[in-house]
């Protein structure tokens, strides 16, 4: 049938093509659909281990969540509402360029990364979008690759309160940090080259540092206190809504666990595991950290599988964030016209950059010595390590950021001066 005849046809929603986005759209709706339907049956059949599981999650919200993102998320919003923000990417812009082809206000987003967690990047990267000082493609970018797991998790939660280890934290946090970089440096070269950035430029054209700072902060128009009060309501609300991602993903996957869900999947995998050589144990906190890191997490460090093992697991689940860290990221950027997809697929790409690195880690570091680490897991060291980690990993970074900044700005009045001459 020639394309003519194809375009004569009477189609049943209207245009041709038309009837195959409706069907689209009608399909993904009943899906959808279907998950709430069997999801609200699973809570009615399940009733105490709906309970449980809800119970659990909020104890992860309380406990890890909201210790580790409150004061750091309204730390972020006061820099930001001060102008400190963009007054950093008037100094950072000739180092970001040339390492991550982003604005010089991503430095502070990838600095804060370090020191905080998932998502609170996400939701710095929608308000520097909000307030136009990146365009589309670089918040997308910037997101993709800040989607950090905070020190206190590593450092804290997993390498000395389920390990009982405090030397496998740096270990496990190096080598996450550094396949993010390196997604960062990817993206770089997989994006459009940017020469000029939209409004950063044009605070920055005219006058010294201190009026762009004049200019931008929002002390202009409110007071300290005000600002104050609008950032704590702002972050209060936020960190409900992350507290409830984490409570219905508990709900989810404590359902699943009771209708055999994982265990069908464990009896179906069990043979290419063990073809593989892996410990079968480490097939049921994958699956469980697909959907929580934290809970897949933990038991990897509890089954019997070597610390290779083990670590190649927890590097794969800190890359792919879990289900329930991207749906936070996705609901935290639906208030901006940035995409998640980008960020999906840049989770595609670190868990093999997480995947390699860890294993080349195992081949060169002697792993003894981190299981011959005395235990130091004293109520002290918990309290400061994480912190001091994180903070001296951000000050590094900022620091070689700035170096950079300076090294670059030299370059450019050398190369200046020669052509002059």
């Amino acid at each position: 049938m020639t394309s003519r005849a194809i375009s004569r046809l009477r189609f049943p929603f209207g245009k041709p093509g038309t009837s195959w986005q409706v069907l689209r759209n009608l399909s993904g709706t009943l899906f959808w659909i279907l998950v709430c339907l069997c999801f609200g049956m699973g809570i009615i059949h399940y009733p105490m281990v709906a309970f449980a599981a809800a119970r659990r999650g909020l104890l992860t919200w309380w406990e890890i969540v909201l210790p580790s993102l409150l004061p750091f998320f309204i730390f972020s919003e006061l820099l930001m509402g001060l102008g400190f923000v963009t007054l950093l990417g008037a100094f950072m812009e000739p180092a970001m360029r040339p390492l991550f082809n982003l604005p010089g206000t991503s430095a502070f987003i990838i600095a804060v990364s370090y020191i905080s967690g998932f998502p609170l990047c996400a939701i710095l990267t929608s308000r520097i979008r909000h307030d136009q000082l990146c365009t589309r493609e670089e918040g997308e970018r910037l997101a993709a690759f800040t989607s950090n797991a905070s020190p206190l998790f590593m450092m804290g939660a997993v390498s000395i309160g389920m390990y009982n280890n405090p030397a496998l934290g740096p270990l496990i946090a190096g080598i996450h940090y550094s396949s993010n970089l390196l997604c960062g440096i990817v993206l770089k070269f997989m994006s459009r080259h940017q020469t000029i950035n939209p409004k950063p430029a044009n605070h920055a054209r005219q006058g010294s540092k201190a009026d762009l700072l004049l200019r931008v902060s929002r002390l202009r128009e409110q007071s300290f206190g005000s600002l104050l009060g609008e950032t704590v309501q702002k972050t209060t609300t936020t960190l409900l809504t992350i507290g409830g991602f984490i409570t219905l993903f508990s709900v989810v996957i404590g359902i699943m666990e009771a209708a055999g869900w994982f265990n069908a999947l464990i009896g179906i995998l069990t043979p290419v595991v063990q073809a593989l050589q892996v410990d079968p144990a480490m097939l049921r906190a994958f699956l469980h950290g697909l959907f929580e890191i934290t809970i897949g997490i933990n038991e990897a460090s509890k089954s019997p599988g070597g610390l290779m093992q083990q670590l190649l697991v927890i590097e794969v689940l800190l890359a792919w964030n879990g289900l329930a860290i991207q749906a936070q990221v996705a609901g935290m950027m639906m208030g901006s016209d940035l995409r998640v997809l980008p960020y999906l697929l840049t989770r595609c790409l670190q868990v093999p950059l997480a995947a390699g690195i860890a294993y080349l880690a195992t081949l060169l570091l002697p792993l003894q010595n981190y299981l011959a680490w005395p235990a130091m897991a004293s109520r002290f060291t918990a309290t400061w390590f994480p912190w001091v980690a994180g903070v001296y990993l951000s000050a590094g970074l900022v620091l070689a950021l700035f170096i950079g900044c300076i090294l670059s700005s030299w370059w450019r009045r050398l190369k200046n001066m020669i052509i002059i001459r």
